[in-house]
């Protein structure tokens, strides 16, 4: 800072300098953590189970028959000769696996927040002063405007 009636210095050159500072900058990897594989398996379930089973019989039932009783049609022709013939049957178990669909299963991938991560670093910044020789008790001037005490 000089007085008014000192001559100014030409002020026509400009000079400049560049200040510079860190800034912190996070980007994101993605690394493989784990590695899972989709896997069909079978399992054996001893089942049992009771089912009701049946067959035919043959029941005879003797009957008086009085003159005017219509005849079956089919008893009308049995004779000693053709005797009538009826084939009983019953059931049987048939026991078979069959593979039905029961439920889908549907897999996807979804990212999961795991919480907030702080990260911490020191950062470096540049300042800038202007050095040289002051009279007592003049101060210096920074290039951010704040002043500083002169040595």
């Amino acid at each position: 800072m000089g007085y008014p009636d000192e001559p100014q210095p030409d002020r026509s050159e400009t000079y400049e300098v560049t200040r510079s500072e860190e800034q912190l900058n996070v980007t994101f990897d993605r690394v493989p953590y784990r590695r899972v594989r989709l896997v069909k398996y079978v399992t054996t379930q001893e089942v049992t189970r009771t089912f009701q089973i049946r067959r035919e019989e043959l029941r005879v039932e003797a009957q008086d028959v009085q003159g005017a009783d219509p005849v079956e049609p089919w008893a009308a022709r049995l004779t000693a000769e053709e005797p009538l013939e009826l084939t009983l049957s019953e059931e049987q178990l048939v026991v078979e696996a069959r593979v039905v669909p029961r439920e889908r299963v549907r897999v996807w991938v979804e990212d999961v927040p795991m919480g907030d991560q702080t990260v911490s670093a020191a950062l470096r910044k540049e300042q800038v002063e202007v050095v040289g020789p002051t009279e007592a008790g003049q101060t210096d001037v920074m290039a951010d405007g704040m002043e500083r005490p002169a040595y």
